[in-house]
């Protein structure tokens, strides 16, 4: 799969449901459950519904997200930097940082998998 396949299948959400579901798991082994009424159409919807997760997480167990961000590998220093670099929320950014490495994970296991 080459680039230009992988941008259109992230157009066409081809990838959607399988963000969604490493989302599941890669929360849920923090204790914390993704229980994102489906069916979902769009990665906004995707966005907004980790959003409201980690706005939550924020407020009530900060060491959580840390642990979270650990387990999907996303380094602190890159999230300092982005936070840097961005003028919306701290959780706003985190969000999408989160579901970007999600789409990640996805995008190179299909390509290493000969998708």
């Amino acid at each position: 799969m080459n680039i230009s396949e992988i941008g259109n299948s992230i157009k066409s959400h081809m990838f959607l449901e399988e963000t969604i579901l490493q989302l599941e798991k890669d929360f849920l082994m923090i204790g914390v459950y993704f229980d994102i009424e489906k069916p979902i159409s769009t990665f906004n919807e995707v966005l907004t519904f980790t959003f409201y997760l980690i706005d939550d997480l924020y407020q009530q167990d900060f060491n959580k997200i840390l642990n979270f961000l650990y387990r999907i590998d996303l380094s602190e220093e890159s999230v300092r930097l982005e936070m840097q670099n961005t003028s919306i929320s701290f959780t706003e950014m985190l969000s999408n940082m989160i579901v970007k490495r999600e789409l990640k994970k996805v995008i190179l296991k299909n390509y290493y998998t000969g998708y």
